[in-house]
This record gives structure tokens, C-alpha cells and sequence, in this order.
């Protein structure tokens, strides 16, 4: 096992020169070993083409009498020592892409972790001659378990997880303690925080994955002669939060909502779905929502990771459409559901869009015919209830319910302007000034101030309507101004309108 520790210690030193490569793990294996792995896998296959398979060891005898340089070795420390090179030299791939669910990596340990598992079960002559005795065996396809399990870790990746069962399934006396535990642990890496965290990989997060996983396994539970159990539980210190979710800031519920990762050294990005599990070699420079359904949101990346730990994405979702869960083809928005004539299927509507208790009430009491408003003064013409339909829908489309109110109050002043109980100074100034304003609106070039509306434009044109309606009633207009210029020294006649009529059509007009 000191060759293993040698190549960890070289592939520290020399960090940047790891590669994820097959031919990388093979390059850790000295020329001499491979070379008499190669002359005891050609003695097999001649001996096997005789007939000689009674036993391993008697394949090439000439091996064990120490006769001539070619054949000078002993067969068992060469099988070991390649053995645990590849072990250490997978436990190097795993500390260097530990928690970036790197794909060349993971396939290269996943190959040398097949090969162990054909050196433990395969009977073949050419495996025996290769195949170490059994503790060295199962120390190294647990050591190169455990580095798969921190490449993938948090990914749940399936492959790895079938691999990992497939290696556990084999349970005899002959199983100790430290495979069941490393087995288990890399079970447990793989399904990291349920898919939420991986493991770092930050000097400081190398050194406790070394003392956490260090590649001698004990034989006990109590078994503390040559690493100290207790330490096993430092990886805890290397996971990081990794998963980026988004949560609704109206009900902090989690969400599914599809983004678009920007990354930082090209003008490349990819478009993923929330939740989604970062890298830890993840390279990108911004993450911008892409759905109708909510708020556009652009952030850095750089401000967004925080101590290597991902921070949550909050969004809000738009007035009338539902989350990704509930409608995953957007086929109930608002602008499919809502549109109706009203009553229960329109008040129902308002309810399952919008949690807002005031635009339910509104809808209940001016939007359905089961409350019907008959003491109102609109003309026959005008449809109250759609009126109140169109008011509702706009209202939670554009989530401004707090504007219901003064659509009340306006509602209150046509309805007592048109019976001429409700001519005030006040209420006419108030009516100027909302015809001001959409006025003004219309003369404005700001897209966005065009945008917005505070207030229904068929609203005011109604309330413009009636103002001008009630004048014309009392026989007010400008012409008549010219002949009201001595109005208080004028005796009052009984078609001469009231002078508070006056004052309020001098207001309206100037």
C-alpha cells in the first residue's frame, strides 16, 4: 500500500499534470511492472494452448526458480504492486475532479474498477495470473469505489449506483467491516445531501478528503492501529451547497423554472431547469431567467457563489399563470382561462390564479349576477358587469389590486354624477385629473410609462362621458359662458344653471 501513497503524494506535487485519461493511470505503472505482467499473461496463454490450467502457480514454474534476468521477479508483489498503483492512481483522479461529475474522469475509474471486478470473479488462467491475493484485492477496488464516488458525488449518478450494488452484493465471512463501510460511504457520496451538495475541492477540501478517505480500511469497527476511525467523518467539512433552486417569494415554495447559464470565456451558454446541480469546476458568468411566467432576473455568477456554496435564486411569479408543475405547457394562463362573461366559473378563475383577498371580494360582489347591483344609473348600453369582468382581469394581470378602491370610488361618482346629487368642486377636480393624465400618457415617447397603466382607459373615457353628459344636462357649455359673465349681479332666472354647476364646469374646462 506504500505505492499507492506514493502516487497520491506524486499526483499532489505534480497537480495540474493529472489527466482524466486511461492512458494517464497507465503512465503511473512503472515500465518494469508492466513488463512482468505481460510475460506472466504470455506464460498463461501458452500454458492454457497445452492444456496446463490445474493451477496458476505451475503455469510458469520457471518464475519461482530465479533463474535468468527476465524471469527474476516474484509474481505476487508484481501483481500487488500494480494493483494498488492503479488503486492510488484512481484515488488521484478522484481528489483532483472530486464533486465536478466529470464524465472522462468517472469513465476512466469506472474501467479500472471493472477490471478489478473481472481480477475478483473472472476464473479464467489469464485473470489468475493477474489477480492479487484477496485483501489486496478488495483494499484497492474499495479505494477505487470510493474515488468514483467523489468524482460523481451529489449527482446520483445511475451507472455508478448499479456499480456500487453490484460490488456490495457479494456478502460472506470472508467481507470485513471496511468494505462494508467504504461501500456504504460511496453510496452515501453519491446521493449527497439528496442531490444538493458534492464535495469540494479547495486545497483545504483535498486535505480533508485525504484524512476522510485515506485507503486503509479497518478490519473492526474498533479498529484504530493505523487510521483513527473517528477521522472518517471530516468530509463533512469539504461539502459545499452546490444545487441552485429557486424559490417563489410570494409562497417560498421551490419551483422549476428553466435558466440560461452564460459562461464566462465564450459567448456559449446552456439553458438547464431548476433545481440544478453546479460543478464545482463550473466556469459561468451570469444566470438569466427564460420564462414568461416570471420576473426577468440577471445575476452574476460571481456574487451568486458565496464561499463556494450556491445561494438560492428567489423569483416571483407573474399575476395569472401557474408554475411549471402545475401547467407544464402553459395551457391555463389567464389569457385561456380567464376571459369569460362571468359568475362562478369567472369567480373560480380569479380564485385559482390569485391569492389576493380584495380582487376575490371584488370579484364576488361585482362580477357575479347572483349579486347584482340594480340601484345604478348606466346607461342601457353600457354592461356594468363586464365593465367590472374587464376591471378584475386587468387587475390581477397587471397585479395592481391595489387600484380596486379608487375603481369603487370612481364607480360612486358616475353613479352619483348621473343622478346630479354628486357635483362637487372636489370630485370634478379629481376627474380632470385623471383625464390629465391620459392625456399626458399619450403625448409621452417613454415605452415603459406607455406600458403601465394605472387605470382603465375605458374607465376615464366613461367618467369624461358622464362629467360632460351631466353639463350638457344643466345646460352648461362655452357658448353660455359669454352670457354668465355678470352671473352674481344677475337675477336667476329658471333656465339659468346653479352657480355651483358653474363653478364646477369652470373647472372642468380651464
Amino acid at each position: 500500500d506504500l505505492l499507492a501513497l506514493r502516487v497520491i503524494s506524486r499526483s499532489l506535487i505534480f497537480w495540474n499534470d493529472i489527466e482524466p485519461t486511461p492512458e494517464w493511470i497507465d503512465s503511473m505503472v512503472p515500465r518494469v511492472v508492466k513488463s512482468s505482467i505481460e510475460f506472466m499473461k504470455n506464460a498463461a496463454r501458452r500454458a492454457a494452448s497445452f492444456g496446463q490450467m490445474d493451477d496458476h502457480d505451475q503455469v510458469y514454474p520457471e518464475i519461482y526458480s530465479g533463474k535468468g534476468d527476465a524471469t527474476d521477479f516474484d509474481p505476487q508483489a508484481v501483481r500487488q504492486a500494480k494493483s494498488f498503483i492503479v488503486a492510488g492512481a484512481c484515488f488521484s483522479l478522484g481528489l483532483r475532479y472530486a464533486g465536478t461529475a466529470n464524465r472522462a474522469a468517472g469513465s476512466a475509474i469506472f474501467e479500472r474498477i471493472i477490471w478489478f471486478l473481472e481480477l475478483r470473479d473472472n476464473k479464467d488462467i489469464v485473470t489468475l495470473t493477474q489477480r492479487p491475493d484477496t485483501c489486496t484485492l478488495t483494499t484497492c477496488l474499495c479505494t477505487a469505489a470510493m474515488s468514483l464516488a467523489m468524482v460523481m458525488a451529489g449527482t446520483g449518478d445511475l451507472d455508478s449506483f448499479r456499480l456500487f450494488r453490484a460490488i456490495r452484493w457479494r456478502c460472506d465471512e470472508d467481507t470485513l467491516y471496511g468494505t462494508h463501510m467504504t461501500l456504504g460511504a460511496a453510496i452515501g457520496l453519491l446521493f449527497l445531501g439528496g442531490g444538493k451538495y458534492t464535495l469540494g475541492n479547495s486545497p483545504g477540501d483535498i486535505a480533508m478528503l485525504i484524512t476522510s478517505f485515506y485507503p486503509h480500511y479497518p478490519v473492526l469497527s474498533s479498529d484504530n492501529q493505523y487510521h483513527l476511525q473517528a477521522l472518517r467523518h471530516l468530509y463533512a467539512l469539504a461539502v459545499h451547497k452546490r444545487i441552485l433552486e429557486a424559490v417563489d417569494v410570494d409562497n417560498a415554495d421551490k419551483v422549476c423554472i428553466p435558466i440560461e447559464l452564460s459562461l464566462a470565456k465564450s459567448n456559449e451558454s446552456i439553458e438547464v431547469t431548476t433545481p440544478y446541480l453546479l460543478a464545482n469546476d463550473s466556469d459561468f458568468a451570469e444566470i438569466r431567467l427564460k420564462s414568461d411566467r416570471y420576473y426577468p432576473v440577471v445575476i452574476n455568477f460571481a456574487d451568486f457563489n458565496v464561499q463556494g456554496n450556491i445561494s438560492t435564486l428567489y423569483v416571483k411569479r407573474k399575476a395569472g399563470h401557474l408554475d411549471f408543475l402545475q401547467d407544464p405547457n402553459a395551457l391555463s394562463s389567464v389569457s385561456t382561462t380567464v376571459e369569460s362573461d362571468g359568475g362562478e366559473s369567472f369567480l373560480k378563475s380569479i380564485k385559482f390564479f390569485s391569492n389576493d383577498a380584495i380582487l376575490s371580494s371584488f370579484a364576488k360582489y361585482f362580477c357575479n349576477p347572483q349579486y347584482k347591483i340594480d340601484d345604478t344609473s348606466f346607461e342601457a348600453d353600457v354592461s356594468f358587469e363586464k365593465l367590472c369582468n374587464d376591471i378584475a382581469h386587468e387587475c390581477m394581470k397587471e397585479e395592481k389590486t391595489e387600484i380596486l378602491p379608487l375603481y369603487l370610488k370612481l364607480f360612486r361618482f358616475i353613479d352619483g354624477i348621473s343622478k346630479k346629487n354628486n357635483i362637487k368642486i372636489q370630485n370634478i377636480w379629481d376627474a380632470r385629473l385623471l383625464r390629465s393624465y391620459v392625456e399626458m400618457k399619450g403625448r409621452m415617447d417613454d415605452t415603459y410609462f406607455g406600458l403601465v397603466n394605472l387605470l382603465s382607459r375605458q374607465l376615464i373615457a366613461l367618467v369624461c362621458e358622464s362629467v360632460d353628459k351631466t353639463f350638457q344636462d344643466f345646460g352648461v357649455d362655452e357658448t353660455e359662458l359669454l352670457s354668465l359673465d355678470n352671473y352674481n349681479g344677475m337675477t336667476r332666472n329658471e333656465g339659468t344653471p346653479p352657480k355651483r354647476i358653474v363653478e364646477c364646469f369652470l373647472v372642468w374646462c380651464q
